[in-house]
């Protein structure tokens, strides 16, 4: 068993090793660990590796520190870079999400605005005591725009919900 292990609380990269002969959990660190540091290392080793090892069925059993293993550097920048990648991807997600939901809150009102326009103007065709082919033009206007507004939002219109009970008989 080998294990690549990083260590967020001091930046460090570790490679835990197991072998089975010798019973021994070898770990290599990419720089020299202080004592609070070495504590933290060792004892998930023992509580999380180790375990998933014949470490504790056998003895003896021995905890080896191999101490600096330079190589290790390379895996750690490695790691950096794909942390930062894969934060620059969760961020542009974000930012996407963020600007979709901004472009359909516009789009919502504009329609909204634009069906409201075009209710009071059925309501001053109506006055004015309009053909039927102008409340025809102007409910097909309606019907286009609470389409238009149906691929923005979620909750979906109707005409019947749009139009208010006055309007709906002249035309429905």
């Amino acid at each position: 068993m080998n294990e690549l292990l990083y260590f967020s609380f001091a930046d460090l990269m570790v490679r835990a090793e197991y072998n089975k002969e010798a019973n021994a959990l070898r770990y290599a660190t990419h720089r020299n660990l202080t004592f609070g540091e070495r504590v933290i290392v060792e004892q998930y080793l023992l509580t999380n590796i180790a375990l998933k090892t014949d470490y504790y069925k056998s003895h003896p059993a021995l905890l080896i520190s191999l101490g600096v293993d330079s190589a290790l550097i390379k895996d750690l920048k490695l790691f950096h870079l794909k942390s930062a990648l894969k934060s620059l991807v969760h961020k542009e997600r974000d930012v996407n999400a963020s600007v979709n939901d901004l472009i359909n809150q516009s789009m919502i009102s504009y329609y909204s605005e634009q069906i409201g326009e075009t209710i009071l103007e059925i309501r001053r065709e109506i006055a004015r005591g309009a053909d039927n082919g102008n409340l025809g033009r102007l409910k097909t206007k309606v019907e286009e725009l609470i389409d238009a507004y149906n691929v923005y939002s979620e909750q979906k219109l109707t005409v019947s919900q749009a139009l208010p009970e006055e309007l709906q008989e002249y035309l429905c």
